[in-house]
C-alpha cells in the first residue's frame, strides 16, 4: 500500500513548510496514519485516540485541561502543527519528573535547584488582570514553580511557539481601521503617567498597566511621549511577562523569568532575534527575559535521560528538531 503523504497547505522552503513537511512524513512514514484534509492533520479518529502525542502523559494531561473548560482547542487534537501540543508533549511527561525538569530547567536557570510543580496552560485569577472573560483574557501555556540555590521560591512562565510567524498584538491594533466605525488605538498614542491613554485600561478596565507599574518592570524612558510600545508584537511579550511578576508575588517568589521557548530558526517570529532584543531593551531588569531554542531543550532532555524514556525523545526529535 502506497504512503498517503496527504495534501500539501504550505509549498517552499520557510521555517513553516518545512515543518509541515516534517509533519506529513512523520504520520505517514512512521505512525502510518491517515491525513485529515491535510497532510499536518490527523483524522477524527486518530485525532480522538491520542496520535498527536509523543506520551501518554501528554495526552492524558491535554484532556484533563481541556475538560476544566477554558484553555485547550480542538485543533490541539488534530494539528501536528500545533503550539499547544508541543508543549503537552515536551512538558507533561517533565511534570510528572520534577527532578529531570529542574536538571533540564538549570541549563537557562542556573540558580534553579528544584522544581515544585509545573501547570500547562494556567490561567490566573479574576483579579490579576480583570480581563477573563469566557475563553477570552490573557492565559499562560506554561507556569513553574522552583526553588533556588538560595532556598528561595521562584517562579517561571513561559510562551511556546512552534510555527507561528509572529507574537500576538494589541486588540485594539487588530481591530480594523477607525474610519470603518472600528474602536481603534491611533499610532501617535499618548499613554501618559497616569496610562490612560490606553483603551485596554480607560475602555476595558484591564490591569496590564497597573501590574507593570506595581512590579517596576520597564526602565524610565521606555514609553516614548507619543506611540505604545507595546502596540505590536510587544505586546504578547509584555503581559506576560507582566503575569509572571504577578504570580511570583503572589506565591511569595524572590525571583521571576519569563521565558519564550522557540526554534531558533522560526525566522518569521524572532526576526533575528529582533524582536527579543526589542522588548528586552524596555524592561529594568534585562536577565529576567531568557530564549529557550526548542532544539537545545530536546538535546538538553536527550542528555539527561540516560536511557529512559527513549520513546518520548525519539518522538519529540522526529516531530520538533533541526527543522
Amino acid at each position: 500500500m502506497p504512503v498517503d503523504y496527504g495534501k500539501v497547505y504550505t509549498s517552499g522552503s520557510s521555517f513553516r513548510a518545512r515543518a509541515e513537511a516534517r509533519q506529513r512524513c512523520y504520520r505517514a512514514e512512521t505512525l502510518r496514519l491517515r491525513a485529515g484534509r491535510y497532510g499536518h492533520l490527523l483524522c477524527q479518529e486518530n485525532a480522538d485516540a491520542g496520535k498527536n502525542f509523543v506520551h501518554t502523559e501528554a495526552h492524558g494531561a491535554a484532556r484533563s485541561r481541556q475538560a476544566e473548560g477554558k484553555g485547550v482547542a480542538e485543533r490541539t487534537f488534530d494539528n501536528m502543527l500545533s503550539s499547544q501540543a508541543m508543549c503537552f508533549n515536551i512538558f507533561a511527561p517533565l511534570s510528572e519528573r520534577r527532578d529531570l525538569a529542574a536538571q533540564i530547567l538549570a541549563v537557562w536557570i542556573p540558580d534553579l535547584k528544584s522544581v515544585e510543580s509545573i501547570s500547562i496552560e494556567h490561567t490566573p485569577d479574576r483579579d490579576v488582570f480583570s480581563d477573563q472573560t469566557g475563553r477570552g483574557g490573557v492565559d499562560c501555556d506554561l507556569l513553574v514553580e522552583g526553588i533556588s540555590t538560595n532556598d528561595e521560591k521562584l517562579v517561571l512562565v513561559m510562551e511556546t511557539k512552534f510555527v507561528e510567524p509572529e507574537f500576538s498584538v494589541c486588540g485594539f491594533r487588530k481591530l480594523g481601521r477607525a474610519e470603518d466605525g472600528k474602536v481603534v488605538c491611533p499610532d501617535d498614542v499618548s499613554i501618559g503617567q497616569t496610562r490612560d491613554g490606553c483603551l485596554y485600561q480607560t475602555k476595558k478596565k484591564y490591569q496590564y498597566w497597573n501590574r507593570s507599574d506595581q512590579h517596576l518592570l520597564l526602565r524610565p524612558g521606555a514609553v516614548p511621549e507619543s506611540g505604545c510600545p507595546f502596540s505590536g508584537q510587544l505586546w504578547q511579550l509584555w503581559v506576560n511577562y507582566c503575569l509572571a511578576h504577578e504570580e511570583a508575588t503572589r506565591r511569595g517568589a524572590k525571583r521571576t523569568y519569563f521565558g519564550v521557548c522557540a526554534p531558533a530558526n522560526n525566522d518569521a517570529l524572532l526576526q533575528d532575534g529582533k524582536i527579543l532584543d526589542g522588548f528586552r531593551g524596555l524592561l529594568s531588569e534585562r536577565e529576567r527575559l531568557l530564549f529557550i531554542d526548542l532544539d537545545r531543550l530536546i538535546s538538553t532532555i536527550e542528555a539527561n535521560l540516560d536511557g529512559q524514556l527513549q520513546a518520548w525523545v525519539d518522538g519529540l526529535k522526529a516531530r520538533y528538531a533541526n527543522i
